[in-house]
């Protein structure tokens, strides 16, 4: 027969089949990467606030510490549901975890991918905090009460608290706040707690961490419900806690909750001294002013003119010389 025209191609080797196969995969793949990068630049502006907007919404999150490590999001909800009851019927959304004490490899952009695979670190914190937007400010004072103080497990209390201007113990009561010192980096809440019960009902502890590892920085505060718990718990000073000898005094300064407040770490001989110098300079300032040194002649200083004797110079000029004293005996 005759040849057809155009002749047929020849099908292609099946190597090159492939070839064309993963590149046609690799231009979807490429365009689907692209629509989602889209679609989430769309999300952000959506999600964006305006700062009213923000302000707003901060006024009605809730702070939660001391959450064990092993609770996700619904585990907290339905806790925080158990606590309120019927008082509120409103939403706890959005929810969302921070300060959780990953492994070192896990720091930086890795973060949620650690979160994710639950990789903690051994020697660091047992616990995160958490927070929640509730519905109004009004819930929020709701929550906030009836939550604080609930016992998850036997290691963790959570403390609630607001955020921002809405905050009730960002700073301690330092007439009821006890300042606790060298303590061990892998320090928990209950390991005070435990302590520190033995001499009335414990409100609130914040341990100091830093804020990469989550370790214990080696200070914490305690904050009792009565003042008269503090005067009991100055005596566990010396107490160990995992191998190590703690310092317990009380909170000298107003900030009592960070660690420029932590008079504490000095002995209560070496806390009476230094009271006894503000006295003495304050009593100095009364008594002389604002300056107290520039009212004071330095020892061994006199006056510009003056002989060590009292008697002031008399300047050489050319007019008559002053009367002898001998003169004026005979008249």
């Amino acid at each position: 027969p005759p040849p057809r025209w155009p002749p047929r191609p020849s099908p292609p080797p099946p190597q090159l089949r492939k070839q064309a196969r993963r590149r046609r995969k690799a231009r979807t793949m490429v365009q689907r990467l692209e629509e989602q990068r889209t679609a989430k630049k769309d999300k952000k502006e959506k999600k964006r606030l305006t700062p009213e907007e923000e302000k707003e919404r901060q006024a009605r999150t809730l702070f939660i510490g001391n959450v064990p490590l092993d609770w996700d999001k619904k585990r907290l909800r339905v806790a925080l549901r158990e606590a309120v009851g019927e008082k509120y019927t409103g939403t706890f959304a959005p929810i969302w975890y921070r300060s959780e004490p990953l492994k070192e490899k896990w720091v930086g952009n890795l973060r949620k991918a650690g979160s994710i695979l639950k990789e903690y670190a051994d020697d660091a914190a047992d616990a995160k905090i958490a927070y929640v937007v509730v519905e109004s400010t009004e819930a929020l004072q709701l929550v906030r009460r009836l939550s604080h103080g609930l016992v998850a497990d036997k290691r963790h209390t959570l403390r609630a608290d607001g955020v921002g201007s809405s905050a009730k113990l960002q700073q301690f009561d330092r007439k009821r706040s006890i300042f606790v010192g060298n303590l061990p980096s892998d320090t928990g809440e209950a390991d005070l707690r435990a302590i520190f019960e033995q001499e009335g009902e414990v409100d609130a502890v914040r341990v100091v961490r830093d804020k990469e590892t989550k370790r214990c920085k080696g200070i914490a505060f305690v904050l009792f419900k009565e003042r008269y718990s503090v005067k009991g718990a100055i005596k566990y000073w010396g107490t160990e806690i995992k191998g190590r000898e703690i310092r317990v005094s009380r909170v000298t300064e107003r900030n009592g909750n960070d660690e420029s407040g932590a008079k504490g770490e000095l002995h209560p001989a070496e806390m009476r001294l230094e009271r006894t110098l503000r006295r003495r300079k304050k009593s100095a300032k009364a008594k002389y002013g604002e300056n107290p040194n520039a009212s004071r002649k330095k020892p061994g200083a006199r006056d510009k003119g003056k002989k060590p004797g009292g008697r002031e110079k008399r300047k050489k000029t050319g007019g008559d010389k002053p009367k002898s004293r001998k003169g004026k005996r005979s008249k």
